[in-house]
């Protein structure tokens, strides 16, 4: 079992450069990134100036055994929060408090004290399909999912555009990378009929048809992770792996029968996308375990998911550090053969009495802290922790305004009135403290905040490519410019936060809206791909939109 994230705090429910533009995210990356940066020319405020980024470069990321590395070879460790699926924020935002987009600003600004590396976004059928989300029948304790499939083509089209969109836009210009996080889970769709199967395929099918779709559009970000499934419900493990010492023939069916379902969704990612992808296990996504004693899935680049509540019976220092720890035997953890990453724990100490609540039960001394200090103990374990909201539980905020004790809607958000409880967005969020779960959180987000960091940096010592003098050059001969005197690219640019890239490209000292304009005008100049180390803002080791919209979001 997990945490029932959508219950409320009362218990209620709620190439060339024309080829690169005509490429989905590339354009959509360079229209928005231009269109703000005109607002800026103009005087209009975007809501980024002011505030202070705690961004990161987000290169694009690769497995090495059981690590996760930047372009340079360097472990990164990246740590981070789940935000609420951005269509219910969105929607329910007057009695919330915050837009998604508010919210992502605020949880990357450094002088709130606030550094996640990566933000996990739960795209959730529930919200794409505008279904009620569950429970509705609290009172015998069911779990209704919604129906499959549940949503058509236009509406998926709809939510990514309006929804997802701007939210990945946003966790590039703020320098964080971003989890998109296929959230399907309650009892109510199991994923394969019995532990013998069959699978089920119409869910199946629901889910390719979303990574057929989300894949492409989001395949050039580098600071993109597609998490394929959130919680597989039943059947999962829950008996022992193994049997006179060796792994039990009846829980390798079960994981082969997981993989005959899933293997799908990673193979289609990877038609379209080379980045990570996190995978998750029968039972919750409990049992990560399952890929190093059962078999690894196939397309490399994989990370493994795990969840844990303090409520549930697997769950203690022996059974983290062995994984799931149902009769474990001593089997070495997950982490010590590939990267695991923990998208979801929390606790959270008092409730109002739904029994659903004591999976997520528990105190900072009890769980949170002995949690965190495991998962700080080895470079191969990433996290974000559930959940920077004040509604899906466990929430690591309350609402700093009067609700009359109501919460973002009751039953249906789509077919109900949205109480408005902050009339101006956005209104304040006060951090839980001990004995919950948002201090802690935050704290360990400080204090590691320069711990694990990708480098966005290309290489030190100078190479042909690379001028002695520390300045960008243009070696192309032409009849005025012979190639052993190139003049700077272009004439006069700068570096103005000494970081080694030249943000400033028209020399007037600063980062501003015609550098942005300049960027995309040369992006295929050989200028520019001669000097490729100076331009790449990200450090993925090419001159891409992602830069572009990394220069954006210096624009001061």
């Amino acid at each position: 079992m997990t945490n029932h994230p959508n219950r409320t705090t009362d218990g209620r429910t709620e190439g060339q450069k024309t080829d690169r533009v005509a490429s989905g995210s590339s354009r959509r990356d360079f229209l928005k990134a231009t269109a703000a940066a005109g607002a800026l020319a103009a005087g209009v405020g975007s809501g980024v100036v002011g505030t202070s980024t705690a961004g990161i470069p987000t290169p694009r990321l690769s497995v090495d055994g059981n690590l996760i590395k930047d372009p340079q070879g360097e472990a990164v460790k990246l740590r981070g929060l789940n935000i609420a699926d951005p269509k219910r924020l969105s929607v329910t935002a007057p009695a919330r408090g915050k837009t998604p987009e508010q919210l992502i600003r605020w949880l990357t600004n450094a002088d709130e004290g606030w550094y996640p590396r990566v933000l996990r976004v739960p795209v959730q059928p529930v919200d794409i399909g505008e279904h009620p989300p569950g429970p509705v029948a609290e009172d015998n304790g069911d779990d209704p999912a919604p129906p499959v499939p549940a949503f058509d083509q236009d509406q998926l089209e709809s939510y990514l555009e309006t929804y997802l969109d701007p939210v990945v836009d946003l966790c590039a210009e703020r320098g964080v990378y971003c989890i998109v996080d296929y959230h399907r889970h309650w009892d109510g769709v199991q994923w394969a009929e019995s532990q013998k199967g069959p699978i089920n395929e119409p869910l199946q099918e629901e889910v390719l048809g979303f990574w057929q779709t989300v894949a492409p559009r989001y395949a050039d970000s580098s600071h993109v992770f597609f998490e394929i499934y959130n919680e597989p419900t039943e059947p999962g493990f829950y008996s022992s792996r193994y049997k006179n010492g060796d792994p039990a023939p009846w829980m390798q069916d079960k994981w082969d029968l997981w993989r005959e379902l899933a293997q799908p969704w990673v193979d289609a990612i990877r038609e379209h996308s080379e980045n990570l992808i996190i995978v998750g296990s029968p039972g919750w996504s409990q049992t990560p375990e399952g890929a190093t004693i059962y078999g690894e899935f196939d397309g490399g680049n994989l990370s493994y998911a795990y969840h844990t509540y303090p409520g549930h019976a697997a769950n203690n220092e022996n059974t983290w550090a062995e994984q799931g720890g149902h009769d474990y035997s001593g089997v070495e953890g997950a982490f010590e053969e590939v990267p695991l990453f923990v998208t979801e724990f929390g606790w959270q100490d008092e409730f109002s009495g739904y029994d659903p609540h004591r999976w997520i039960s528990g105190t900072t001394d009890g769980f949170g802290q002995p949690f965190v200090d495991w998962l700080e103990s080895e470079p191969s374990l990433h996290w974000t922790a559930w959940c920077a909201d004040p509604v899906w539980l466990p929430a690591m905020f309350e609402r700093g305004f009067e609700t009359g004790g109501e919460t973002d809607a009751v039953g249906n958000p789509y077919e109900e009135e949205i109480p408005t409880h902050c009339e101006d967005l956005p209104c304040e969020w006060e951090l839980r403290g001990n004995p919950d779960m948002g201090a802690l959180v935050k704290e360990t987000l400080a204090e590691t905040r320069d711990d694990g960091i990708p480098s966005g940096e290309g290489p030190e010592t100078p190479t042909e490519d690379t001028p002695t003098d520390g300045t960008p050059t243009d070696d192309t001969p032409t009849e005025d410019t012979p190639a052993d005197d190139g003049p700077n690219w272009p004439d006069g640019t700068t570096d103005p936060d000494g970081d080694g890239a030249y943000e400033d490209l028209n020399g007037n000292g600063e980062v501003d809206y015609s550098d942005v304009v300049e960027y995309f005008e040369n992006m295929d100049s050989e200028g520019m791909q001669n000097n490729v180390e100076y331009y790449d803002y990200n450090g993925n080791g090419e001159i891409d939109y992602d830069d572009l919209v990394a220069l954006f979001g210096e624009v001061q």
